[in-house]
């Protein structure tokens, strides 16, 4: 009997199975580390490594999960997971949780060699991983949601991949907001802070204090699983 067939709850399952694909897992942990290592041990402005760090988190969570979520509509798979004697609310909750919990693992590597490069920025690094942390179940929500707008898994990365370049820029990656109504956009994105929080760590100059990005980012944690719970029924309902 498999490992698979002797859990007993759906977060289990979700671990379990993914930690039997051994190849996919390796890629998944080493492709953070291969592309995050150029940005951390070159002459790239701390600025720029943060924009693009900030970008690999969130495209990470967000595509993976509405790809797979997306695949197992197509297949049929989201039927069998409906008929489970679990709310819909907490099924997804559980599966998000690993999912995420599995993208801060796979990004583990990468943070330690940032904390590494830059030991004089320890104040920022609780911050930069509850940050990290909170954008990975924002993003593994988003794309969760999108994924009910289609079962092609290539339609969904791309109705993923146009909010969430909208995020970045709202989030003040690209371009500090000036305008006042931005400023509080921005503080509503999760994207924000992890930013923020990536500046800080990397030397550049952060314009949240260490303990500003890790209280605003442990409330988006709240705030995910929260809205990860009211999401639940529409999401599996979907399709």
């Amino acid at each position: 009997m498999s490992s698979a067939g002797l859990v007993s709850t759906v977060w289990q399952r979700e671990l379990v199975e993914f930690t039997q694909r051994r190849h996919a897992l390796a890629i998944k942990l080493a492709y953070p580390v291969v592309l995050g290592i150029p940005l951390l041990f070159s002459r790239v402005p701390a600025s720029d490594a943060a924009i693009a760090l900030t970008m690999l988190v969130g495209l990470t969570s967000a595509l993976g999960t509405g790809a797979v979520l997306s695949r197992e509509r197509a297949s049929g798979l989201a039927l069998r997971y409906r008929l489970l004697p679990v709310r819909p609310g907490t099924l997804l909750i559980e599966r998000l949780g690993v999912y995420a919990a599995i993208d801060v693992l796979q990004f583990t590597p990468l943070l330690v060699l940032l904390g590494l490069r830059h030991p004089e920025a320890a104040a920022f690094w609780p911050a930069l991983v509850v940050t990290v942390a909170a954008s990975m179940l924002a993003g593994n929500l988003l794309g969760a949601f999108v994924s009910t707008l289609s079962r092609a898994p290539a339609e969904v990365m791309l109705y993923t991949i146009i909010p969430l370049l909208a995020a970045f820029y709202l989030s003040g990656v690209f371009v500090s907001p000036q305008q006042p109504a931005m400023v509080v956009i921005s503080r509503l994105l999760p994207f924000t802070y992890l930013h923020e929080a990536l500046l800080g760590s990397l030397g550049a100059g952060a314009s949240l204090a260490p303990w500003e990005a890790f209280m605003d980012g442990f409330g988006f944690i709240v705030g995910s699983l929260a809205l990860t719970g009211l999401l639940g029924r529409r999401i599996a309902e979907a399709g």
